[in-house]
């Protein structure tokens, strides 16, 4: 798969859009995931990840995320098949912040793990709240 989502409408060969990540917020109003939200979500495995916090200047100060324990995790995500002239690709959903990510940066990805991961990618529609539901800010206290 390629990191890029391309939606399943675009037959070019070059996709002019193919965003990687998508506020979880913003996604049913957008043509281009609500398909992907019902029929294609993906777990997207990541054992951490890394977030840059501006600084004076035009300085930025990169910082390496990860589970306290150092177990891996998933990022809530949705993709699109692969067609004749390009592989699958995907995005991943990002959220408000935690407390934590909040110090570094507006945003942080959806992290998602256990049940709540198992009912992400179980097939059937999801609606705007369940959305929000899955892409809530990750608790601290697993941090």
């Amino acid at each position: 798969m390629r990191w890029g989502l391309v939606p399943f409408w675009d037959k070019s060969e070059k996709p002019k859009i193919a965003p990687i990540n998508a506020r979880a917020e913003d996604a049913f109003s957008k043509p281009m995931f609500r398909q992907s939200i019902q029929k294609r979500r993906a777990l997207i495995p990541a054992d951490g990840f890394y977030e840059w916090r501006s600084r004076p200047g035009e300085l930025k100060q990169p910082f390496d995320i990860h589970m306290k324990d150092g177990r891996p995790f998933f990022f809530a995500g949705i993709y699109e098949e692969a067609t004749g002239i390009r592989p699958a690709s995907y995005l991943l959903f990002t959220t408000r912040p935690n407390s934590l990510m909040a110090e570094i940066h507006n945003r942080m990805p959806a992290i998602i793990t256990g049940e709540r991961a198992q009912r992400w990618i179980a097939p059937g529609p999801v609606s705007p709240d369940q959305l929000t539901e899955f892409t809530e800010p990750f608790r601290l206290k697993k941090w």
